[in-house]
């Protein structure tokens, strides 16, 4: 029942994210409204790791999220005219 909850809330946010990252004109706020939605994968993929009771899903989260911080990472040094 809980992790319907979460679903719910988590598909909100992503649903609110996709809008912004649609209307938003500058690429620094798209580049922040892609964190958001990398976030909420993350997210997901640990509810469903709970869920499913699959530490896999957990480790796919973790790697998820250590790549989307290094992307974001470069975009925002690409942004910024260093690379």
């Amino acid at each position: 029942m809980i992790e319907t909850i979460v679903f719910l809330i988590l598909g909100a946010a992503a649903l609110l994210a996709l809008y912004k990252l649609v209307t938003f004109k500058e690429a620094s706020k798209k580049v922040l409204v892609l964190d958001v939605l990398t976030t909420l994968i993350t997210g997901v993929l640990v509810v469903l790791s709970l869920v499913f009771d699959s530490s896999f899903l957990l480790d796919i989260a973790l790697v998820y999220a250590i790549l989307s911080f290094a992307a974001v990472l470069v975009v925002a040094r690409y942004l910024e005219g260093g690379l």
